[in-house]
């Protein structure tokens, strides 16, 4: 028979972690990865080239789920929710000076050449004072947490190679951080004290796109569309690309902008960051197969702009993914994919049908989090949506009527009858699609979905 006993008596105490030490330790490494995650999402809408973003997004997810993790962890080791809540508010002046920082260069560079690595290094340390046996949950989810940070670190260096960004040209400028890294073994020191990150963010008025990319503002009119099936279906892929960049660079913002929510919010919204930036991957190999280019025409964030100028964040949450995306996007992402199938094109199909399902997911936050804001601030959910509702419809208005062009103008409407809509139901009565089964699915009541679907001329619904 095999002893399976653990022989603990093998542990010296003397260079492990109590139960306190171990919890001040994931503290400081609480604060930091908060701080990773905030930071992550101001820079997705500042650095322009796509390689960056989708890079930044997939790690924003990362980063929260860490941080979600270090937190349930601390509550096991008998850190109170009061404590964990002060640790999120806290921060070291490394952050303050990447945060302020006007060069995406600058930034990637003290992220992956000094302030990772330094992390990295505090990782393993703590890591190897964990009581064996004992301590396993820690130990597994250091582990974990460790495997992810090699990745960063590995695909940031590789950016910043791609960039041609040389040690020696920031070598300065990265000396200067690291004087104000944090010391993780002053447990009750650093992250205990300081300046809060966030309070007052910088103002992200529109989102830095690739330099191949004319960015044309709400006020500015798009060109026509052009003649010919598939140019038209290259400008059609072009404009869904920049559909789903501009929804990345606002989730990247509500993890940076918006403040006192759970931690959870900023888990799933990096989640529906990350999600934004597979569709904008996926839409890009779609593009090519099309034979179109990124530049080959300008884009727009009208989205995105429309969201800033929302007074509120309940307003915010409402326009975005109650609305345009729980509401509008579900339809659309299900009119793209009868399109597609239409024209035989049954891989673009089966990437908006994911899509779509992913557009569901979004709405439900929305609908989730503009309750519990709701319910924290005193607003009227109800009175809400319909301010939120009719803000977006007389922005929509405006914008159709700015970008229209001349009679000529076109879009996949000439091509499958079903059109490209960035914002919601732009088409006549006659070609109107709703997915009832989706709005179900999101959360919205059988008296909502009864009048969405009133005047469509046709009705998913397959439930």
């Amino acid at each position: 028979m095999t002893n399976t006993t653990k022989n603990y008596r093998r542990v010296n105490p003397n260079y492990m972690h109590d139960v306190r030490s171990n919890a001040l330790g994931l503290g400081g490494f609480y604060s930091i990865k908060v701080e990773l995650a905030r930071l992550m999402g101001q820079w997705i809408a500042r650095c322009p080239e796509f390689p960056e973003k989708l890079s930044l997004a997939e790690m924003i997810y990362e980063e929260a789920v860490h941080a979600q993790m270090l937190e349930d962890r601390l509550l096991e080791l008998r850190t109170n929710e009061e404590d964990v809540v002060h640790l999120r508010a806290r921060t070291t002046p490394v952050f303050l000076q990447l945060e302020q920082l006007d060069d995406p260069n600058k930034f990637l560079s003290g992220l992956f050449r000094v302030v990772k690595p330094a992390l990295q290094a505090d990782l393993r340390s703590h890591l190897d004072a964990c009581p064996p046996y004992v301590d396993i949950p820690t130990v597994r989810m250091l582990k974990r947490i460790l495997q992810e940070e090699d990745k960063h670190i590995a695909t940031g260096l590789s950016l910043l190679t791609e960039r041609n960004i040389l040690w020696g040209d920031t070598l300065d400028f990265e000396a200067e951080l690291r004087k104000g890294l944090w010391d993780i073994n002053d447990l009750e020191g650093s992250f205990m004290s300081g300046e809060f990150v966030g309070k007052e963010p910088i103002s992200l008025p529109v989102p830095v796109w690739p330099a191949a990319v004319e960015y044309l503002s709400t006020d500015q009119q798009m060109p026509d569309w052009p003649v010919g099936q598939k140019e038209e279906m290259q400008r059609c892929v072009h404009e869904l690309v920049f559909s789903e960049l501009e929804a990345l660079d606002i989730f990247g913002r509500y993890v940076y902008e918006f403040s006192g929510f759970p931690w959870k919010f900023y888990v799933e919204a990096a989640r529906l960051c990350w999600d934004e930036a597979r569709h904008v991957e996926l839409l890009l190999n779609v593009l090519e197969r099309y034979e179109g280019t990124i530049g080959q025409w300008p884009a727009n964030a009208p989205g995105y702009e429309e969201m800033v100028r929302c007074p509120t964040v309940l307003e915010k949450i409402m326009m975005v993914n109650v609305i345009a995306e729980g509401e509008y996007s579900t339809d659309t992402q299900t009119q793209h994919r009868e399109a597609f199938k239409q024209l035989g094109d049954d891989l673009s199909a089966l990437l908006k049908d994911y899509e779509m399902a992913d557009e569901i997911v979004h709405g439900r936050f929305g609908i989730k989090w503009a309750h519990w804001l709701a319910d924290q601030t005193g607003e009227d959910f109800e009175n809400a949506y319909k301010a939120a509702k009719q803000s977006l419809e007389d922005f929509k208005a405006k914008y159709a009527d700015d970008s229209s062009g001349s009679d000529e103008s076109s879009n996949m409407a000439s091509i499958v009858n079903i059109p490209l809509i960035r914002l919601g139901p732009e088409e006549t009565e006659s070609t109107r699609l709703v997915n009832a089964s989706a709005k179900r699915l999101v959360g919205f009541s059988e008296e909502q979905i009864s009048e969405m679907t009133a005047d469509a001329s046709e009705v998913i619904d397959d439930t």
